[in-house]
């Protein structure tokens, strides 16, 4: 969409769902394949309708916007099943390996990339996935959270490093947000890679929820008509390893400790000295 434009907005979801369900709670089956209602179809069908609201402002946005959708995500090694030869996110890799034959370099930017992976099941959650670029996704976690979803978008999310196909991107240096949910430890929705991720347990409000999200944030930042005051994180580099920090806190909040701890001891050791050491007394002659 607005292919004369230079810069470039890449939208992402996979298309293709796990062809076993290898963690089905029912041995027997396993070996059916997994109908990715949420695992799949709910990231396209984000992309599909975020198309159909950007087409009617097109002439009003100051980017292009690619609309991509995967093959072959989720065909890794994993339980007794996968492709030989494949490894995960093998559609996004093959993309990004041929990715100059699609934009001019000399004149067009490739800004980031927003990956949708698991956005409509209930109770919708998303995670602080590491290896996205941090810029980047705090300032889609601030959009959600003005716009009120706040549940969705938490302040103190769970993190993990998530292999995904925002990756491939960010491995080729540019920013890129992963949209995912917490999907191996989740009691709320625990149908990940099951024959039961069907639409019985995907959420409309979820979908409209997310779309919303990066629609507001598309605006506040390439909105040409628009008179709302944003200050975002643009251009998106800035990346902080949380995982670093988080290690760095801690030792300095030793420290801390220790620091206190000595001083204490030290003060209890001084008071002791001076109660044992008193002052002689003159003898009148």
């Amino acid at each position: 969409m607005n292919e004369n434009l230079n810069k470039i907005i890449i939208l992402g979801a996979h298309y293709d769902s796990r062809a076993q369900a290898t963690r089905d709670p029912d041995p027997s089956k396993r070996d059916e394949p997994v109908p990715g209602a949420n695992d799949g179809a709910s990231g396209s069908a984000v992309l599909i309708e975020l198309a159909k609201a950007f087409y009617k402002v097109r002439d009003n946005l100051s980017c292009q916007i690619w609309f991509l959708f995967f093959d072959a995500e989720d065909q890794g090694r994993d339980n007794d099943y996968g492709i030989d030869g494949w490894s995960w996110c093998e559609g996004s890799t093959a993309f990004v390996s041929e990715i100059n034959n699609y934009y001019n370099s000399a004149i067009e930017n490739l800004e980031s990339m927003i990956l949708f992976d698991m956005v409509g099941g209930t109770n919708l959650q998303f995670i602080d996935e590491q290896y996205s670029t941090s810029s980047l996704l705090d300032e889609i976690f601030a959009t959600g959270r003005s716009l009120g979803f706040t549940a969705q978008f938490p302040s103190n999310p769970i993190s993990n490093s998530i292999v995904d196909d925002h990756r491939a991107f960010i491995n080729i240096g540019i920013p890129a947000a992963d949209l995912i949910i917490n999907f191996w430890s989740n009691p709320n929705w625990p149908f990940h890679h099951t024959t039961q991720d069907t639409l019985s347990n995907i959420a409309n409000n979820s979908l409209e929820i997310t779309g919303k999200t990066v629609e507001q944030f598309i605006y506040n930042n390439y909105l040409n008509t628009t008179t709302k005051v944003y200050k975002g994180n643009y251009p998106w580099f800035e990346d902080i390893d949380r995982a670093l920090l988080e290690i760095f806190m801690f030792i300095v909040i030793i420290v801390a400790i220790g620091g206190i701890i000595i001083l204490a001891l030290n003060i209890i050791k001084l008071k002791s000295h001076s109660n044992k050491v008193q002052p002689k007394r003159k003898i009148d002659e």
